[in-house]
């Protein structure tokens, strides 16, 4: 996979996710777990599918979202037709062929490219290439966990996405009128707030790849270290399906 060059994202001095190789290496990785014994294999952590049906999601999103970097319109989605893989011994191939236009899409915009985003602003490419980052690496701890143990999310990218959901997020979070809830990371010197008006009624502490899969509805909160009143943070966990729909 190719590109111009890769945009990179600075949370603090000597921590980066490149997007670009980010996309790549996960998106990879799911293509290369399915095989002919797996396609129909139930995802533990999205039971509505099969191994294939991941497959096929994380190809069309990408799909959709490199036509709408492509377009650069940051007011209006992209409305083509989304393919499907021709055969199912073809899906592999076809995702590789999805993440490599998604990437290419990527590489040759700017920043600052305009681009529609269902998240209000920022409405850039770098904004679709960071949460893009998000959607393949969960992915891939979905599939990995489809046919065994999966491997947490690498440092880097839990962090960025602890950050980028919270923001992305924000208008359903701030509707659910909680409490301070503060999620502390055990793996790194950080810390994130839902609501973050005068001490945290409950501190949620996990590494940050747990914290991100806690988010992302993939873990529940009983695998997090809880202290304090946790009422706040169970209307919270209630809601995850609901604000990532």
């Amino acid at each position: 996979l190719s590109c111009l060059y890769s945009h990179l994202f600075q949370r603090a001095p000597g921590v980066f996710v490149n997007y670009v190789d980010a996309i790549a290496i996960s998106s990879a990785r799911i293509a290369n777990l399915l095989t002919a014994e797996n396609r129909r294999m139930k995802v533990p952590s999205c039971p509505e599918w099969t191994l294939l049906d991941l497959v096929i999601h994380v190809g069309q999103v990408q799909e959709f979202w490199s036509h709408n970097i492509r377009e650069a319109n940051a007011d209006t989605r992209w409305s083509g037709e989304i393919t499907m893989p021709e055969t199912d011994g073809e899906a592999s191939i076809w995702l590789r062929n999805q993440t490599e236009s998604l990437v290419d899409a990527i590489g040759h915009s700017s920043e600052n490219s305009p681009c529609w985003t269902w998240w209000e602003e920022p409405r850039t490419a770098k904004a679709v290439a960071r949460h893009q980052v998000q959607e393949a690496e969960v992915h891939r701890w979905d599939a990995e966990l489809t046919i065994g143990r999966p491997n947490p999310l690498p440092l880097e990218i839990a962090i960025d996405g602890l950050t980028e959901y919270l923001f992305v997020h924000r208008f359903a979070i701030e509707d659910l009128r909680l409490p301070h809830i503060q999620f502390d990371a055990t793996d790194t010197d950080g810390n994130w707030h839902i609501n973050a008006i005068g001490n945290p009624a409950v501190t949620a502490s996990g590494t940050a790849s747990d914290l991100a899969l806690f988010l992302n509805g993939r873990l529940l909160a009983e695998s997090l270290t809880i202290k304090g009143e946790a009422e706040g943070l169970q209307r919270f966990e209630l809601a995850i399906p609901k604000i990532n729909s």
